[in-house]
């Protein structure tokens, strides 16, 4: 009787054993599930958004700037570098989204780009920026007549 009671003791504790490693596995890897690092290779639809939000405050504020200034104010856009020049500042957007800049033949060239002119009663030459990138696109566009900007989405 009493090896009977201690073989069923080690095979309790051996059950007890596994039981503990499979709980340790299933610990570990729910751990590298909830911190494995999201994949960067593609943009939401937010992150466009959000990218087109921050260069119409430049536009914006360009034309903030050349009604204050009773002058005229140039927005420079490089679709190359994706580098949006404003009126004191650079904003670059995002290397995964793809820049489509499309002004009037008006809008000035400055060093090869074109420029967005705001005048001094708030018209502008007009254009249409795209940010696109994973499927999605923001439109910015920029009306000639009253130099509102106005974003959206497709």
């Amino acid at each position: 009787m009493r090896t009977l009671t201690m073989l069923r003791t080690r095979k309790a504790r051996r059950g007890i054993v596994l039981l503990d490693v499979v709980l340790a596995l299933a610990v570990m890897a729910l751990a590298a599930y909830v911190l494995m690092p999201v994949p960067t290779g593609s943009l939401s639809r937010n992150d466009v958004m959000a990218e087109a939000v921050r260069v119409g405050a430049v536009f914006r504020y360009g034309r903030t700037m050349a009604i204050r200034d009773r002058s005229p104010t140039d927005v420079v856009v490089d679709v190359m570098t994706g580098e949006i020049e404003g009126p004191g500042e650079i904003v670059s957007v995002r290397q995964d989204i793809r820049l489509v800049w499309s002004t009037s033949s008006q809008c000035p060239l400055d060093r090869g780009r074109r420029a967005l002119r705001f005048l001094p009663d708030g018209r502008s030459c007009g254009g249409v920026l795209s940010l696109s990138g994973s499927g999605h696109e923001a439109l910015l566009r920029v009306d000639w007549l009253t130099g509102r900007v106005e974003m959206t989405a497709r």
